[in-house]
């Protein structure tokens, strides 16, 4: 039993290392070698928690394929038709407004380091947001401790133990987490900021001190653009207005 728990463990946090974005999550999983998430005091208690930048496992193409889909008519990203100057992850996609301020901020970048950026991360439609939590509950992550909006996050764990009760198949249940996300986001609750169609997160470990500070000037210099530093793993998340 011991030896079970510990192999869907290690395969939620090979799923897990294995997509890069926002941090602060990885230590929050209950998984049995993991550290109690670091907490502070000093942390502010606002009405409606911040939405998380959160770690999501990868979808498989078969994954992507399968329902629930986006119906048409609703805010959708899509990938950025000109080939960019900057360097992508596969599964990235963004308002091709939201490319445009990044091939932008990458030319600048470029022209004060002579190196390009790379993009781990954009906007998440509430298909993909749906089908990557119904994959990490299916591996036992425990996902109340990794989002701030405890009541978005059990609506939509709710939603998911009364389909595995019912024993719908994985197919009902992931229509139903996604409705669930979107009547969220049309009450403009968004348990993750990845849902926001400004999202962007930009991979910083590559960056000496000095890159690190001419990208945040370049993004000040823009305007328009809110950059906030993460540590695991380390990148710059980035809100486009």
């Amino acid at each position: 039993m011991l030896r079970s728990s510990l192999l869907v463990s290690a395969a939620l946090t090979s799923a897990l290392l294995c997509t890069a974005g926002c941090g602060r999550d990885l230590e929050k999983l209950d998984l049995p070698w993991a550290p109690e998430p670091f907490r502070t005091s000093s942390e502010p208690h606002a009405a409606m928690p911040e939405p998380d930048c959160d770690v999501l496992p990868g979808l498989t193409a078969e994954e992507l394929a399968g329902p629930p889909h986006e119906p048409l008519g609703l805010t959708r990203t899509s990938p950025h038709n000109a080939r960019p100057p900057y360097t992508a992850l596969p599964e990235v996609v963004m308002p091709d407004d939201v490319a445009a301020r990044m091939t932008q901020l990458d030319l600048a970048y470029f022209r004060r380091t002579g190196k390009h950026l790379t993009i781990t991360s954009g906007t998440r439609d509430a298909t993909r947001q749906a089908k990557a939590m119904y994959k990490m509950l299916e591996l036992g992550a425990d996902v109340l401790r990794l989002y701030r909006n405890k009541e978005a996050i059990r609506e939509i764990k709710a939603t998911y133990d009364t389909g595995r009760a019912a024993r719908k198949p994985p197919e009902e249940i992931m229509t139903a987490m996604h409705d669930v996300i979107r009547r969220q986001i049309d009450r403009k609750v968004y348990l993750s900021a990845h849902l926001r169609a400004g999202a962007v997160d930009i991979r910083n470990r590559d960056m000496t001190a000095a890159d690190k500070k001419a990208f945040l000037a370049i993004v000040a210099e823009a305007g328009g653009i809110t950059a906030l530093e993460e540590t695991a793993p380390p990148h710059f998340h980035l809100e486009v207005d």
